[in-house]
């Protein structure tokens, strides 16, 4: 593995700390996860997977501790990311180390908890999850998302943990959070062969017809400093409301493709660009029910264009996006929750191939029965726009305390030129085993 992809130093760190301060207590734990899907099509096996994921929590001395959390996978089929992707939107020290073409490996988070008075202080590779959306992004921006297998896994396992540190102290009856993230890591893009390679001409710039197309590497920041993300957050309680004020001035994690033409055909260079984000959250219980909301501005994202209109296939304008959540629980074992996602762009222009503004609405059902041994859960986001969508349902039983079963589907509709759509050829049905350590 190449020394640059995965940073024992921060390991070696934390168990010098460890011992040479007396550590009270080195624990493990993690999980065993294994996952097959078929394709509903032609029942292909889309995913034979082996995950497994261990944890390690050492004990620092003045109440500090260090957490160290590693991933293998082992796929059998390979269809998901054929190969060894390139990674190069991926900073060096945040990229997997390959076990041949089927499988790799990776530090997932790795990082130490400390505190100095009232002030908590995390710093290491972490996620940091601002927003409360299910299934849809405003404001949970800060780590980046591997677009391998879409947005079908939990989000947790989406998202890309980021080198940062994130400091958090009382301020004004409330919590202020303070993030500075030197890690230039972006969105992970399947390859054009993975089963969910993007396709919709929402997301994907169009070339003219029959002429050759060369894309250029991703122009990737790359300097800790001077190219680092920084973000803010205040989050209180008040007058019975949960109340958070983002702000976060970043590097958008999408890349722009800007296209060129020229005597040699059309030349597509990947470049990512800054942005401000401004944004609030709001939730607040109301007997049974819970309302939440998310709002987010952007100053600045780039959309895909006509490129008979706009030479570059990209075009410019800032994005308002919120989203407003209703959720329930008045139902023994039953929880219920519907969401209605918006984005509006303030500045749009004709060419932009997306409408001005786009709503999506998502719902979702869990019921618990047998005494909590089985769960069953639908869950279904749907474009108003495109009349497009995903369903995605599961059934998962609890055999004891170490070993759980699941069994389920990934149901994409719509035409082929939506962001759902475009995956009906990926449909699939799971089923799977996870064993806790």
């Amino acid at each position: 593995m190449d020394s640059k992809i995965c940073p024992l130093s921060t390991l070696a760190l934390m168990l010098s700390l460890g011992v040479s301060g007396s550590a009270t207590a080195l624990t493990l734990q993690g999980t065993a996860d294994l996952g097959i899907a078929l394709q509903t099509d032609d029942g292909s096996v889309q995913k034979s997977e082996l995950v497994l994921t261990p944890r390690w929590d050492l004990d620092l001395p003045h109440s500090a501790r260090a957490t160290l959390i590693a991933r293998a996978r082992m796929d059998g089929v390979d269809e998901l990311s054929p190969g060894q992707p390139n990674q190069r939107t991926r900073s060096h020290w945040n990229r997997r180390g390959y076990l041949g073409d089927n499988g790799d490996m990776e530090v997932r988070e790795a990082y130490i908890d400390a505190a100095i008075d009232d002030t908590y202080i995390r710093l290491g590779k972490q996620q940091v999850v601002w927003g409360q959306a299910d299934g849809l992004r405003v404001l949970d921006v800060l780590n980046p998302i591997d677009y391998r297998e879409f947005i079908l896994p939990e989000v947790d396992d989406r998202r890309i943990p980021l080198w940062m540190l994130n400091v958090e102290a009382p301020l004004a009856a409330g919590m202020l959070q303070l993030i500075l993230i030197p890690d230039q890591t972006y969105d992970e893009l399947p390859p054009t062969d993975g089963a969910f390679a993007f396709s919709s001409p929402l997301l994907v710039p169009g070339a003219p017809a029959n002429v050759p197309v060369t894309l250029l590497d991703h122009d990737r920041p790359n300097r800790p400093v001077r190219d680092a993300d920084a973000g803010v957050r205040w989050k209180g309680f008040v007058d019975g409301w949960d109340l958070s004020l983002n702000y976060l001035y970043h590097y958008q994690d999408q890349a722009v493709f800007y296209l060129t033409q020229q005597q040699s055909g059309v030349v597509v260079a990947p470049t990512y660009e800054r942005s401000h984000l401004l944004g609030a959250t709001l939730s607040n219980a109301f007997g049974d029910f819970a309302l939440r909301s998310e709002l987010g501005y952007s100053t600045d994202r780039y959309w895909v264009a006509d490129p008979g209109r706009i030479t570059s296939a990209v075009a410019d304008s800032p994005e308002l996006a919120y989203v407003v959540g209703l959720d329930y629980s008045g139902l023994s074992n039953t929880f219920l929750s519907m969401q209605v996602f918006q984005s509006h762009l303030t500045q749009s222009t004709d060419a932009i191939i997306r409408d001005r503004t786009t709503t999506q609405v998502t719902a979702l059902a869990r019921r618990n029965l047998w005494n909590e041994a089985l769960a069953l859960e639908a869950f279904v986001v749907h474009s108003l726009n495109e009349a497009d969508g995903l369903l995605q349902l599961e059934a998962r039983y609890q055999f004891s305390s170490t070993l759980s079963g699941r069994v389920g589907a990934d149901l994409f509709y719509g035409d082929s030129s939506g962001v759902f759509g475009q995956f009906r050829t990926a449909n699939r049905a799971h089923i799977g085993l996870t064993y806790a350590f």
